[in-house]
């Protein structure tokens, strides 16, 4: 958009009015802007928890929710989540990158109650597993929602561009 002022009222009453359209614009892509972002973080974190490595059901669910007038949550429910996210087991729940953060890894869950530390690993009941009970050793983390963040980060030029230049 360009604006020019020229030297009479006319010309600065136009300046106002060019500025003013430009300002309500540029808050219209902005508020788009923000919708897409975390729009394309909820699928690509659902893409990434439907590919997970996960011996139990993966109930999850990702949603997007508006939070004040320009921001959202993107926000993942279910049983699986933390496990997805950040692993289970000795052998395998170690590695997610930032487990330190919130406090999670192997052992965390339930207070290191169960059979996480088990050489021998555990059987998951059929009420959790589709109706056949399963053995496991745990399983990796998996990160889909640290990756879907870092993607977001990524791609944020190109969805910018795309927003702004429409």
């Amino acid at each position: 958009m360009k604006i020019t002022i020229g030297i009479d009222g006319k010309g600065i009453d136009k300046a106002i009015r060019d500025t003013e359209r430009y300002q309500k614009w540029v808050e219209r892509k902005s508020k788009e802007l923000v919708r897409r972002l975390a729009q394309h973080g909820a699928t690509y974190a659902s893409l990434e928890f439907s590919r997970a490595i996960y011996t139990g059901e993966n109930d999850y669910k990702v949603t997007v929710e508006p939070k004040g007038d320009n921001a959202y949550i993107v926000k993942a429910t279910g049983d699986s989540v933390l496990f997805v996210e950040f692993g289970a087991g000795y052998r395998y729940g170690n590695g997610h990158p930032e487990e330190a953060t919130f406090n999670y890894g192997a052992g965390t869950y339930p207070e290191g109650k169960g059979h996480w530390k088990d050489p021998k690993g555990w059987w998951l009941p059929r009420e959790k597993t589709g109706g056949i009970a399963t053995h496991t050793y745990g399983n990796p983390p998996n990160a889909p929602m640290y990756n879907a963040r870092k993607q977001v980060v990524e791609d944020i030029e190109q969805i910018a561009r795309e927003v702004f230049n429409s």
